[in-house]
């Protein structure tokens, strides 16, 4: 579809020509021509008044000097729709978002078809195709800057038709990425974050689709970014961070270029940096301007991030990025949002590795939907410490239900390096 403006709409009240569209300086891209400044163009390095954006360094002195321009849209290109006013009608306030969870009913709530243990095959499959198809999406990206919209839905469909069957199994999958994947495992396991959340708040599926098609390509303007800026491990100068941010207009670009990319998943592209509290970037919107669909981007591209092994960063476990989340409620994510994806991932994320009131050791198999402290365990430690020759799977909400023993519970979060173990080991 096309997101462009038709050369005939009006521009502003002082009654400039139809070709003229006022745009923030955050919003300019290479290839538009700026026809006039907010300020005197004798103000300015320019030698000339008017011309075509050609390098990014044109664009950062704009952003210092100016707030917004015009371009000149018969000269230059347009500004994409996300770029502009927000369509009134299509806004969701946040007393809306406060009943988002309430969007289940018997006809679109989602139901495990298979158990976990089932799916972990199809599912580390589907997981391995996705690499491979990811890996060459951004290899072709690379060398022809056009993205294959085909590929992505193929890889889309991959991830969401096994999360829709049971998402604990991808959950699981997660814990394979390492720093030197990281760029298509974000890709990948941020898909099915976004899949897993929107199937638990009972997103239609085409929309569910949408979103996590909008994560899988958050990242892909980083493409156009040097490799020494994304790879380095000291903190950024101010030139090298305006540069990195610039990945999100460069996501943009490619994804109005293609065909048949939804309004929802150029939003999140464009939206997934801004925050709350209007401290985001690049266009520091705030509260209810940012699209539904960029807050569910900027939470679930945190929490994968944190999670992940970074060429600069060690990863947190999974339990202590969702403490992490839960202090950034209201400023920076929203809080019913932070609270519904905390909700459907657990305290205790699959995968986690726990220690049980008894002492046992278990890695966190699966969430029970209906009672998400008492996940299905893997046993993996007898309370001593000591390897069970063969761990064996514990329910705890069946296990408390049939049986008049002490109640188990799950005592605290562990790191797997203290034990020197790898819960991989156990379910990959």
């Amino acid at each position: 579809m096309s997101t462009m403006h038709a050369a005939t709409e009006t521009t502003d009240s002082e009654n400039r020509p139809a070709f003229t569209r006022r745009i923030s300086t955050v919003n300019l891209m290479e290839g538009m021509y700026v026809q006039e400044l907010d300020r005197p163009w004798v103000e300015t390095p320019f030698m000339f008044q008017g011309f075509k954006l050609e390098k990014q360094r044109e664009i950062e002195i704009l952003k210092e000097l100016c707030e917004f321009v015009y371009i000149n849209i018969e000269r230059g290109i347009d500004a994409p729709d996300v770029y502009l006013q927000h369509d009134p009608s299509r806004k969701v306030t946040m007393r809306d978002l406060v009943q988002v969870s309430k969007l289940k009913t018997h006809d679109n709530e989602y139901k495990d078809t298979v158990a976990v243990e089932d799916e972990l095959g199809p599912a580390r499959e589907s997981y391995r195709k996705s690499q491979r198809l990811v890996d060459d999406l951004f290899k072709d990206i690379r060398n022809k800057e056009k993205l294959s919209v085909p590929a992505v839905k193929e890889a889309v469909d991959e991830i969401t038709d096994s999360v829709l069957r049971n998402p604990d199994a991808f959950m699981l999958l997660r814990q394979l990425k390492t720093k030197d994947t990281y760029s298509y495992s974000h890709a990948i396991d941020s898909c099915a974050l976004a899949a897993t959340f929107c199937r638990h708040l009972g997103f239609p599926k085409d929309e569910l689709k949408d979103i996590a098609m909008g994560t899988l390509l958050l990242d892909i303007g980083k493409l156009k970014v040097p490799k020494e800026i994304l790879e380095k491990q000291e903190r950024l100068t101010e030139e090298e961070f305006r540069t990195m941010q610039s990945h999100v207009t460069f996501g943009v670009e490619m994804l109005v270029a293609a065909d048949n990319i939804s309004r929802t998943t150029i939003e999140m592209v464009a939206t997934h940096h801004e925050r709350l509290n209007g401290k985001g970037y690049p266009q520091k919107l705030k509260g209810e301007t940012i699209p539904v669909s960029g807050r569910i981007a900027a939470i679930i591209d945190c929490y994968d991030a944190m999670t992940s092994e970074r060429p600069y960063m060690k990863p947190v476990s999974s339990h202590d990025a969702i403490r992490e989340l839960y202090k950034w409620r209201g400023t920076d994510f929203q809080e019913e949002l932070v609270e519904q994806f905390i909700q459907c991932l657990g305290i205790y994320p699959t995968g986690t590795l726990v220690e049980l009131n008894s002492g046992q050791v278990a890695i966190v198999l699966s969430q029970n939907r209906v009672r998400r402290l008492s996940p299905k365990l893997l046993l993996i430690m007898n309370a001593d410490k000591v390897p069970y020759e063969k761990p064996h799977i514990l329910d705890l909400m069946k296990y408390e239900e049939e049986t008049l023993a002490e109640r188990l519970t799950i005592a605290q979060a562990l790191e797997p390096e203290d034990f020197d173990i790898d819960p991989t080991d156990y379910y990959l």
